[in-house]
């Protein structure tokens, strides 16, 4: 009597023992997974650490100084396969004035925000008709008198500052290039730029 008591005792442990291991593998089963989200993550920081790209499109006298560390654009390489339309940073056209048309219009439309113009005189015409008035600009005074010749500072005694000038979004990124050359660049406001741009005329 005492050992059939143990048996029935021991089987009804047994079921009682599969009923809860049944119903565990049962609600993890369905329990909802929480996705991984390292990859995300990884994708996410390696867009914020990309670094602006820097483009100068020109390879002359102006263009080739400025253009270390920067993709350089030759008059033979196509504009609009060559820039990124999602990237960023600056654009540098260092070219004669008579080809800034079709360089804009090559330009993907995302990216020209970024074009810099380094052509000296009055251009506000010209860029108000093609939206772009509020691009950086630069008026540059120094002289290159052959290419991979060293530049020279138009610095005088009266402006020992400098006398180029750039204002705009990019405005500083150029005043750092010619920094690293040993070139002076005032950073100025639109206001600023103005009668200095009619100056140089």
């Amino acid at each position: 009597m005492s050992l059939l008591l143990t048996m029935r005792i021991s089987s009804t442990v047994a079921t009682a023992i599969l009923a809860i291991t049944n119903l565990y593998t049962f609600s993890e089963a369905f329990s909802p997974s929480i996705p991984s989200t390292s990859f995300g993550h990884s994708s996410i920081q390696t867009k914020l650490s990309a670094t602006p790209e820097t483009i100068v499109i020109g390879g002359g006298r102006i263009g080739s100084i400025i253009s270390n560390d920067a993709k350089l654009l030759g008059r033979n390489d196509p504009i609009a396969t060559s820039i990124d339309a999602d990237g960023e940073g600056p654009i540098f056209i260092a070219t004669r004035n008579d080809v800034l048309e079709s360089i804009v219009d090559e330009c993907p439309e995302s990216r020209r925000k970024d074009l810099v113009f380094l052509q000296n005189g009055y251009l506000d015409n010209f860029l108000e008709s093609k939206g772009l008035l509020s691009n950086t600009q630069a008026l540059l005074f120094l002289s290159v008198a052959a290419k991979g010749v060293e530049p020279v500072d138009g610095i005088t005694s009266v402006n020992p500052e400098g006398l180029t000038a750039a204002t705009g979004l990019h405005a500083q990124a150029l005043a750092d290039r010619l920094a690293a050359l040993g070139l002076k660049c005032n950073v100025v406001t639109p206001e600023e730029y103005l009668p200095a741009m009619f100056e140089k005329l």
